[in-house]
């Protein structure tokens, strides 16, 4: 399942995104690639963007659960 989904950037370099309740979304504009894409942070964890040579290359989700 692929939790990132590539965001249309507009012909003035705007993207447009729905901002939901409840929700928080993380926002990759990569200006090497020129690329922009979302994805929704994780409840309980870290959501970690790798890079490398100052490029962007993955995002890891780290969950876990309160007890």
């Amino acid at each position: 399942m692929k939790r990132t989904k590539e965001i249309i950037i507009n012909q003035d370099m705007s993207i447009q995104e729905i901002i939901e309740p409840g929700k928080i979304k993380i926002l990759v504009l990569d200006g090497n690639k020129g690329t922009a894409s979302s994805c929704e942070a994780v409840n309980h964890g870290e959501t970690v963007i790798e890079t490398v040579n100052g490029q962007s290359r993955r995002i890891h989700f780290r969950e876990s659960e309160l007890i």
